[in-house]
């Protein structure tokens, strides 16, 4: 079980707390998603931006891009951790209002920000005091966008992969990413530079998402085309570079028959490549889904995923037993 952005669902998703309380719960993995800072640091965040989850507007004004967004790379690390981090947000008539309004509420106690050395840190520290080894499902957040603005964030991070020790397919370390360019690098060239060979899993989302860009040959960037991976032969083309696939929860369900499972998980396992589907939530299940312990038992007992990615640690652990 792994738990999303930490134990998400009862505390500010990304925040050392909420990986903390994931641990206590019994999470065999936490994950975490990457990027870059001005100052070449690596920021667990999972947007490329710092707004809906901190104060950087009010801090920081003036300095949000074209689009209004504020982001990471524009800033250096000690100004993000001056931050103070809150439950996801949008902004309503000027007011900031909960994402999920269930959820830990927007703007009580304090949370900050912190790096993936940071999160390293804390976890093997809980491993030496309490035993338990907690591994890291460690997502590269668009290393397209980074190498538009310069900077090569999959040979970051597998630097510190490397110094801490996550080397080896043993090592409770996978690396994710919707990237399939990046990963098909790391496979070929910054995995074998950095002595590392962890697992690498494919995430898939649908193209109309815009998740990737791509670079073409006279240059420019296009958005990537998912859609050759939801279809036969897909996932023996996946298996060439990467070890798993990691596709939105509503993939794995026959449209137009509820709760009944699909092919892609089959594809998936016949090519070799384990499952870990996102993101099961509680206070957003799939419409064919009755319910949280349904959809559980779905993904376990018909698609037999090897993994589930959750923001609700303990319902699925309840759920699985």
């Amino acid at each position: 079980m792994i738990a999303h952005r930490g134990a998400s669902g009862y505390l500010p998703e990304s925040t050392l707390p909420a990986k903390a309380l994931a641990a206590g719960m019994g999470a065999d993995y936490v994950e975490h998603d990457v990027v870059m800072t001005r100052d070449d640091r690596l920021l667990i965040n999972h947007d490329l931006w710092l707004d809906n989850v901190s104060d950087v507007a009010e801090r920081f004004p003036g300095r949000e891009r074209a689009d209004g967004h504020f982001y990471v790379i524009d800033f250096d690390l000690d100004e993000i951790l001056s931050l103070s981090v809150t439950e996801r947000f949008t902004v309503v008539d000027g007011r900031a209002v909960a994402v999920f309004p269930d959820r830990f509420p927007v703007w009580q106690s304090h949370f900050a920000f912190h790096t993936l050395e940071d999160e390293i840190e804390f976890l093997q520290g809980l491993r030496h005091s309490s035993g338990r080894d907690v591994g890291m499902f460690t997502e590269l957040k668009s290393p397209w966008f980074h190498e538009q603005e310069g900077k090569d964030l999959s040979a970051a991070v597998y630097d510190v992969l490397a110094r801490y020790g996550y080397r080896t397919p043993e090592s409770r370390c996978r690396v994710m990413s919707f990237d399939a360019h990046a990963l098909q690098r790391i496979r070929a060239e910054v995995g074998p530079a950095a002595g590392v060979d962890v697992p690498l899993t494919q995430l898939i989302c649908r193209t109309e998402g815009h998740e990737t860009y791509e670079r073409m040959p006279d240059g420019t960037w296009e958005n990537y085309d998912y859609d050759w991976m939801l279809q036969p032969g897909g996932m023996e083309r996946i298996r060439e570079w990467a070890d798993g696939i990691g596709p939105d929860v509503r993939m794995l369900l026959r449209h137009g028959e509820p709760m009944a499972a699909g092919e892609l998980a089959g594809w998936a396992h016949d090519a070799g490549l384990y499952v870990t589907p996102w993101t099961v939530r509680a206070d957003d299940l799939p419409h064919c889904a009755p319910s949280l312990q349904a959809l559980v038992r779905l993904l376990a007992d018909e698609c037999a995923v090897e993994g589930i990615i959750t923001d609700f640690p303990d319902l699925v652990i309840e759920a699985l037993a």
